[in-house]
């Protein structure tokens, strides 16, 4: 008797061809800890998460362990709200002594989540078939994954689809008889703690499959108690890890506007939005990016062949087709419901209140303020089309895992192909942008610097407008060389801030400028040349690269 592959040789090979993947396509240049250079010449979401790693390295240790200081005005700020990846955060702050000052690891973390997506996809599919070759091959979908391909380059923490990969796994494992009676209990909050430690994003992604899983726990195993035993814990678990990095700290806002513009297109598993070598772009609404779900060119493909294998396989049964949809309906209706019920939730979520198809609103339901502002906790709803992607593309390699043996390893194998073929150009694109030596990309140059800031304690950013989280490149440039010399920032680009605080502060300061009582250890950085005081007798007006600042004359 052939005795099946060890699970642990299943993940190493999909993880190992994740990180090829990775390699592939963002070269090997962004791994390097010490190259910064792709991170400034690319300037965006992982520069943020960046200079929010180097205030939180400059920040002695405090309770929480992942509060940021020097960053804002408004106080001491999580971490997580820089989106710096606390799980890599608090480990390197702890290595700070030994690691070097120049030190990135956004880097390494794309490449340690294209190899668990590899990874956790291989045991995902173990659970269809034993085959070596069907799961390595077919892990491919998880780490060629266009939507986490995408995310590397912008907000790359959300690119860790294995914790949804994971999540899936425990639900399917639900009758799995554990050593220890509570570990799948300790898995689920584990998991839980994970996500708040990566990006909170996936908390509630989690939450939905596990509510999946308390449906297979209860209906199936008879088991309310572990199903309720898991939510608790989970929930515990999930609560403190946020309060000892910080997430409750402070007075900002955890509510932000867009809940139902940064959602998902009703095209999105068609829609390449530019990426596909094959499939031309499709109209979205304004601001659905986050909303991007495409499958592939070969996913597509495995999808339809898994609709007529499914349709070919109910009709070769006696009866006709819908008498025997019911009866494996009555077979499996539990199994049915718990996924269909994930499926729809997080669908619906991605959807949200506004429903689109290429650019035309089909519903547009108007929530009342106080739904819509805890709804606006997750605004970027367009994100949990991700689960829905998972459960399609798991179902389609279900379903081709149907044929012959032989058949089925043809089918996967000619599908991924066709991803890999679909994914050339933008793997070509994303190469040259990201596979960069290190240098320096800042318009600001040190000498510039050197004689702006010497002597400065805190960069003040003056006056503020209500938009001021739009001056990236202001805000990026003055906070990487600040972090340098270990200098304040009075207001910066975070996922949540108390404006009202920040605004008051930044026309106290103005005020104190423009009256001739401006501070001699302030850098006064200004958002136009506008804003330059029209009275300059007692301050010096310095170039920071393409941005003005001026000192207060000694």
């Amino acid at each position: 008797m052939k005795k099946d592959k060890p699970p642990i040789l299943t993940f190493l090979i999909g993880a190992i061809l994740g990180a090829m993947v990775f390699i592939w396509i963002f070269g090997i240049n962004i791994i390097d800890p010490t190259n910064t250079g792709w991170i400034f010449k690319n300037t965006g979401d992982v520069t943020q998460h960046h200079l929010g790693w180097l205030y939180f390295r400059n920040t002695p240790w405090t309770f929480p362990i992942g509060l940021t200081d020097g960053i804002s005005s408004d106080g001491m700020v999580s971490c997580m709200y820089t989106d710096s990846l606390p799980l890599f955060a608090i480990i390197f702050k702890l290595l700070s002594p030994v690691i070097p000052e120049n030190f990135q690891y956004f880097g390494l973390w794309g490449v340690v989540c294209f190899a668990l997506n590899g990874g956790m996809g291989a045991l995902l599919l173990r659970r269809i078939t034993p085959s070596i070759y069907f799961t390595s091959v077919g892990s491919l979908f998880y780490s060629a994954f266009f939507p986490s391909i995408n995310r590397v380059g912008q907000h790359n923490t959300l690119a860790a689809i294995w914790l949804i990969i994971a999540a899936l796994i425990l639900a399917l494992d639900h009758k799995r008889q554990y050593k220890h009676r509570f570990t799948s209990v300790a898995l689920w909050s584990a998991l839980c703690v994970l996500a708040t430690l990566v990006h909170i994003y996936f908390l509630p992604m989690i939450y939905i499959v596990m509510v999946g899983y308390m449906i297979l726990t209860v209906f199936m195993d008879k088991n309310r108690l572990r199903a309720v035993i898991t939510f608790g814990s989970s929930t515990v678990c999930s609560v403190l890890s946020l309060w000892i990095i910080g997430a409750f700290y402070g007075s900002g806002n955890y509510v932000d506007g867009g809940f139902g513009m940064y959602s998902a297109n009703l095209n999105t598993f068609f829609n390449s939005m530019g990426h596909s070598k094959y499939l031309r772009m499709l109209n979205t609404a304004r601001d659905q990016g986050e909303g991007y779900g495409y499958l592939g060119l070969g996913m597509l493909v495995c999808c339809f062949l898994g609709i007529i294998i499914a349709l070919s396989r109910l009709e070769r049964r006696e009866g006709r087709a819908l008498k025997n949809i019911r009866e494996y309906y009555k077979l499996h209706r539990v199994q049915i419901n718990a996924f269909l019920l994930v499926f729809l939730v997080s669908f619906m979520w991605a959807v949200s209140t506004t429903v689109v198809i290429n650019q035309n609103v089909l519903i547009d339901i108007k929530l009342p303020r106080l739904i819509l502002g805890a709804f606006s906790i997750f605004r970027a709803s367009g994100r949990f089309i991700w689960l829905p992607c998972m459960i399609v593309m798991t179902t389609a390699l279900w379903l081709v895992n149907k044929l012959d043996r032989h058949s089925a390893a043809a089918a996967v194998t000619i599908c991924v192909w066709l991803n890999i073929m679909d994914l050339r150009n933008y793997q070509s694109e994303l190469n040259k942008q990201y596979n960069v030596p290190d240098g320096n990309y800042l318009s600001i140059t040190d000498e510039e610097w050197k004689k702006a800031s010497e002597g400065a304690d805190e960069v003040i950013f003056l006056p503020l407008p209500q938009d001021y989280k739009t001056y990236m490149s202001l805000y990026f440039e003055t906070a990487a060389l600040a972090s340098r010399d270990h200098i304040k920032l009075s207001s910066f680009y975070l996922a949540r801030s108390d404006y009202g605080v920040l605004a008051e502060y930044a026309d106290e300061q103005y005020r104190l400028l423009t009256s001739g009582k401006g501070r001699k250890d302030a850098l006064y950085v200004f958002f136009t040349e506008d804003d330059i005081p029209k009275d300059t007798s007692n301050i010096t007006v310095y170039e920071l690269g393409e941005f003005k600042a001026a000192r207060v004359k000694k």
